[in-house]
Order: structure tokens, then C-alpha cells, then sequence
């Protein structure tokens, strides 16, 4: 039950997550290539070099896994029909190898001039990784964690020619758990910071890649000397409120990390403009300084508030915080979707339970899952998306939030 209650608490919070783009910036999603560790005995700084013959390697599908790729390749069968799934070798049986996968993608990419900067990021890799650009290993240490992001300054390895490729070799977990009919399989794949129903538990039979591969997204970004990192954005919304009708105030709170990727000091705005408003700070950061900078709190009159689904609009504002240097250039810019709207809870001693409130007003909570999640689960699609693709929640004449099991709608509790 609480696993379940942090669940839905994410639910909420992830219908207003931010929806964050960069000042210039491109995915990597297409013309990807790879082949099993088994097949190759060449070192990633060979493989990354773009003269390198990629023979026999098969297309990828990047976001996705090793084992969305078998399936697109037709080297394994559909598991979602018949009894496919027990004809596809399950990876603690073949040893982690089976599994182990090199990546490649080509691209072009020319070196940047007057001190702009070029990055690689990657928002998501089950389970470990190396990374390789033109002949270089970017990661100092083998990266480990299937939802740590991995950003890397990639100007200085980018190829003179404007031909660049990319070469990831993606490790699964470890261990991979044995798919014995528990929850979870033997459980031992908790030892991971990855996902525990790979080996199978009741709704959903063990995936047999453990979900291995470059799983969520892999882009370029562009910016000039000064970068902004890890933006976030919190709403106070005090007392109680209702969905219509006039409103009280909301403070917004802005803060990000600023970093000088350049070689001198550079001096400028921290800036955002939300609802025609404008808020600034002025910044200076050293060559090579990082600094985290809160922007003054801003009083926000009149605020269209987001609320959960069947008890008010979900009402999203567009928030776009720039650093601009003293020359009025925009460095770098991240453009923020923002549902404006504060989540607490509370002890409820009448259900013995945890309340939760929605601007001061307390909702009611069911399940938060639906039938089409057993697909989702084995490519990540959801997880990948943050929602952008889960079909919407479906509204039920009490207001709440709701899961549907084979169509049934399953009451959790009512606050």
C-alpha cells in the first residue's frame, strides 16, 4: 500500500513535470546501428572511429532495447503472441554477454567557433556503459544506473571533417535475477537501481533483455559560453482553493546551475519571462565556475491554476528562462511548460491513511494504471515519454484519480 501511494503521489507530480528544450539542440533517434559483443572483439576507440567498417551490424532502434531491436530485426519472435516468450533465451540462462550490446550512430556535427560550446547527453542506459566519440572514451569510470542522466562537453572530441560517430557498449544488469516465478523473479535484481518486475512478477511475464539497452533519449546541444543546468521550478500555492473563480496569488520560484564552459569570465542575466513578466539577476561566472543561482521570488496575480484531472483544468504556463550575456546574446535558453499548483499531505487519522491535497483541497485516490501496461513496461515507451503517449486518464463521476484493470475501475481509498 505504500509503495502504491508514492506511486500515485508520482503520478501527480508528473502530470505537471517540466517539458524542458534547449537553446539549439537535435535528437538522436534514427540511423543507429549495433551487434552483440559475441559477434566483435574490436575496443571501443576503434569502433568510434568513423573510417571504422560497421559489417554486419544490424539496424537499432534508439530510444528502445536490445530486445525491441530483435523484435523489429525479426531475430526473435513477437513475445506478445502465443507462448513466444518461452522460445526466447532468457539472459540468466545465457550469461550476461547474450545481452551485452555495442551501439553506433553516425552524425554530423562541425566544430563550434567563438567559444561555443557542444554536449552529448543521455537521459537513460539499463544498466552500465561506455561511451566513445572519434576514437575517445568520454566517461572517465563505467557508468552505472539506469536512470542516471549522463551529460558530456564534446567540443573538444568533435572531427574536423564534421563526420562524427558515436559508439555505446551497453552492459545489463547485475545481477539479472533468476525468472523463478516470484515476484520479481528471486528478488536479486533489487540489488540494482533498475526496474524489480523484469524477471516477472504476476501481471507480466520476465523480460528476457532485463529491459537492456539505450532506453530513453540521446541529444545534441548547442550553447554558447554559458550553459543552464538542471532548471527547476517550484509554485506555492497557500490556502485553500477552488477551481473557479477569482484567485489569490502564487509565488513562483526559479533556480538553475550555471556553468562556464569558456576559457574567460563571462558576465550577464540569469532571466525568465512567465505570463508576459519578466524576472532577472545578474551573473558573473569565472572561466571553468559553476554556480547555482536562485532568481527573486515572483508574485504571480491572478494564477489559472493546474488541477488533477475532474476537478478543474489543467492549466499550463510557458516559462522561458534565457542567460543572456552583457552583449545581449542568448547564451543558452530552456523553454518550460509549467502547471502552476502545490502538493502536500498529511496524517488522516479518520482513514488511517496519508492525505494528500491539491491546492489545499483534498483528493481522492485511486490506482493509477491501465490494462495497455504490460507493453509499455517491456519497451519502456512510458517511461521514456514521461507520459507524453499514456492514453489520459479517464474521467469517473467522483473525481478521482483512477486505475482501470481490464476495464474495471479499482477503488484505493477514499480521504
Amino acid at each position: 500500500m505504500q509503495t502504491l501511494y508514492k506511486a500515485l503521489v508520482t503520478v501527480i507530480l508528473a502530470a505537471t513535470a517540466l517539458s524542458l528544450s534547449a537553446q539549439s539542440s537535435y535528437e538522436l533517434n534514427t540511423g543507429w546501428k549495433t551487434v552483440g559483443i559475441k559477434s566483435i572483439t574490436d575496443q571501443g576507440e576503434l569502433i568510434s572511429d568513423p573510417a571504422y567498417p560497421l559489417i554486419g551490424w544490424q539496424p537499432a532502434i534508439v530510444p528502445g532495447t536490445v530486445l525491441t531491436t530483435q523484435i523489429a530485426n525479426k531475430t526473435v519472435p513477437d513475445p506478445f503472441f502465443g507462448m513466444n516468450n518461452k522460445l526466447i533465451p532468457d539472459i540468466y540462462n545465457t550469461g550476461k554477454d547474450y545481452y551485452t550490446y555495442w551501439f553506433a550512430k553516425d552524425f554530423k556535427e562541425a566544430i563550434p567557433a567563438n567559444g561555443n560550446q557542444v554536449y552529448l547527453n543521455l537521459r537513460g542506459v539499463n544498466y552500465s556503459c561506455n561511451v566513445f566519440l572519434n576514437g575517445h572514451q568520454l566517461n572517465v569510470k563505467l557508468h552505472q544506473g539506469m536512470f542516471l542522466r549522463q551529460s558530456y562537453n564534446v567540443t573538444k572530441w568533435l572531427a574536423k571533417s564534421g563526420n562524427n560517430r558515436l559508439a555505446i557498449i551497453v552492459y545489463p544488469p547485475n545481477p539479472v535475477g533468476n525468472p523463478n516465478g516470484g515476484q520479481g523473479g528471486d528478488g536479486t535484481i533489487a540489488r540494482n537501481v533498475s526496474i524489480q518486475y523484469t524477471p516477472g512478477w504476476d501481471w507480466i511475464q520476465p523480460i528476457r533483455d532485463r529491459n537492456t539497452g539505450i532506453w530513453d533519449k540521446v541529444t545534441i546541444e548547442k550553447t554558447a559560453g554559458i550553459r543552464i543546468i538542471d532548471p527547476h521550478v517550484i509554485t506555492l500555492v497557500p490556502g485553500v482553493r477552488q477551481p473557479g473563480g477569482p484567485q489569490k496569488p502564487a509565488t513562483i520560484q526559479v533556480s538553475a546551475q550555471l556553468k562556464n564552459d569558456g576559457a574567460k569570465t563571462i558576465s550577464g542575466f540569469l532571466r525568465y519571462t512567465l505570463d508576459g513578466k519578466l524576472v532577472s539577476m545578474k551573473v558573473t561566472l569565472k572561466a571553468g565556475e559553476v554556480a547555482d543561482v536562485s532568481l527573486p521570488d515572483y508574485s504571480l496575480k491572478k494564477p489559472r491554476l493546474w488541477w488533477p484531472n475532474g476537478y478543474g483544468p489543467q492549466n499550463l504556463y510557458q516559462l522561458k528562462l534565457q542567460f543572456v550575456s552583457a552583449a545581449n546574446k542568448v547564451s543558452d535558453q530552456k523553454n518550460i511548460e509549467v502547471g502552476v499548483r502545490q502538493l502536500t499531505t498529511e496524517w488522516n487519522a479518520k482513514a488511517s491513511g496519508h492525505q494528500v491535497n491539491v491546492n489545499g483541497q483534498r483528493v481522492f485516490i485511486k490506482e493509477a494504471t491501465g490494462s495497455y501496461q504490460t507493453s509499455c513496461c517491456v519497451f519502456l515507451k512510458t517511461l521514456r515519454c514521461r507520459g507524453e503517449v499514456s492514453p489520459r486518464y479517464e474521467p469517473e463521476p467522483d473525481k478521482g484519480l483512477g486505475r482501470r484493470v481490464n476495464r474495471a475501475p479499482r477503488v484505493l481509498r477514499g480521504l
